[in-house]
């Protein structure tokens, strides 16, 4: 049954059959409307008791990292660290892409936003999306067949599912992609992916302050909604990872779920930017200072991959590096010229009376001893600073000997790292964003010569 949402506020229509030509254009397959994941479920749950019988364990953890695909327009704004042509592009974000998120939030059943739709290009491929009438939309897709891992013989079937969302307006696209681990053998990807979905809309309403230990029993919920009993764990290790990943599911480059102030209360945005293109680099481990990031994790080991850059003049997707839904792909193969890939972090300062915070990384090319340090603090009245050195060193011991080398600047902070340069940027030194909070932007670039 086709349940149309009605018009909001903004003249926006949400999940018409008709405004799916919006998101694959003309010509580049015609996606399918399908029916509302509640549908979905009941038919699952009719069709499958012998599988709801027992409680079984599950895993769940990131296993690619978040990625931006834009133009060369885009990707030049970033790469140049334009903080005013960034600014505007994450402003058309957030108009774009908020009123589907209100739109999945408002849903007192937010299984009912969730479209499953069949794709033209492969018709055996099936996926859930959330779409407007000005062609902005998210999706959420099991992007290879769930098979048998050997290497985790506690949960036999493996699948990663993708989420994905895209601003029509700046034309960029955002992916990262998680992976379940089940202990049984006969559960579709289909269902998978509608587990990922509800799981999603379940942490809208949360936005950014959610704890790292209520994702487990979160997505415990969303399975047990498609009638699945599973018992969800995050390993410890990939705890800071899948919180990464929900938050840029979250935020994007420009939804603003921000946490109430209280006093005074920081928030630093700060971006750490691959543009090399030959080696992986990795956030192992990092030192707070009254800090914390999304979902209160107490643990510094945050253990972040940041891939390695695209070669220049190679299409994403058409080259098989950037890996989408079908009908998508061959309609953003036509607008997407790059893939920009980078570790997104958010910080607040838990004690805010009187209390700024800091913050030191460990920065490692390709999981060696080579890379860098960075540091920054807010402190409660002076101006923000940073500090670079061209080693990995232990980042509580680095950001104690930062306290005597602050560096209070908007311009760039350089070092290098074997030759490669490396520019750390500061939005500002004081006064906060336009809007009058305490909400300042740090950008961190590996090699943005290429």
């Amino acid at each position: 049954m086709i349940e149309i949402e009605k018009l909001d506020n903004n003249n926006l229509r949400f999940n018409h059959p008709d405004d799916l030509r919006l998101v694959t254009g003309n010509g580049f397959g015609k996606l399918k409307y399908i029916r509302p994941l509640s549908e979905c479920v009941k038919e699952f749950k009719e069709s499958n008791t012998s599988k709801l019988s027992s409680k079984q364990p599950a895993n769940f953890q990131l296993c690619a990292p978040p990625q931006l695909l834009t133009n060369d327009s885009v990707k030049k704004s970033y790469q140049t660290n334009d903080w005013k042509a960034i600014k505007q592009l994450e402003d058309k974000a957030n108009a774009d892409l908020n009123p589907i998120m209100d739109n999945m939030q408002n849903h007192a059943n937010n299984l009912n936003c969730w479209i499953k739709v069949q794709d033209d290009t492969d018709p055996s491929q099936f996926y859930y999306m959330n779409w407007d009438s000005k062609g902005n939309y998210v999706w959420c897709w099991t992007s290879a067949k769930a098979a048998y891992d050997p290497f985790n013989p506690d949960y036999p079937l493996s699948a990663p599912v993708q989420y994905g969302q895209y601003s029509n307006s700046t034309q960029i696209a955002g992916t990262h992609s998680y992976k379940l681990g089940l202990a049984v053998e006969n559960i579709t990807e289909l269902v998978i992916s509608g587990i990922v979905a509800s799981f999603v809309a379940k942490s809208i309403s949360k936005g950014i302050n959610f704890l790292a230990t209520d994702l487990g029993p979160l997505i415990t919920e969303a399975a047990a909604e498609m009638g699945l009993e599973f018992i969800f764990t995050i390993p410890t290790f990939a705890l800071a990872a899948v919180c990464g990943g929900l938050v840029f599911a979250l935020v994007f480059i420009g939804l603003k779920a921000l946490w109430g102030f209280l006093n005074k209360r920081f928030q630093i945005c700060v971006s750490v930017y691959n543009w090399d293109k030959d080696n992986d680099w990795q956030i192992p481990v990092q030192s707070l200072s009254n800090g914390e990031m999304p979902g209160k994790d107490k643990s510094t080991n945050i253990n972040l991959n940041i891939p390695k850059q695209s070669p220049p003049g190679t299409n994403p997707i058409k080259n098989g590096s950037s890996v989408l839904p079908p009908d998508i792909g061959s309609q953003l193969m036509h607008t997407v010229d790059y893939t920009l890939n980078y570790a997104y972090l958010i910080y607040d300062n838990p004690s805010t009376f009187m209390q700024g915070l800091g913050f030191a990384l460990k920065v490692t090319k390709n999981n060696t001893s080579t890379g860098f340090s960075y540091a920054f603090h807010c402190p409660w009245t002076a101006s923000n600073g940073h500090y670079i050195e061209n080693t990995a060193q232990d980042p509580k011991s680095f950001l104690d000997k930062a306290g005597s080398h602050w560096v209070s600047s908007t311009a760039p902070l350089t070092t290098t790292v074997e030759g490669m340069p490396i520019r750390c940027y500061i939005d500002a030194l004081t006064g906060g964003d336009a809007e009058g909070s305490d909400y300042y932007k740090v950008a961190v670039h590996i090699d943005p010569s290429n």
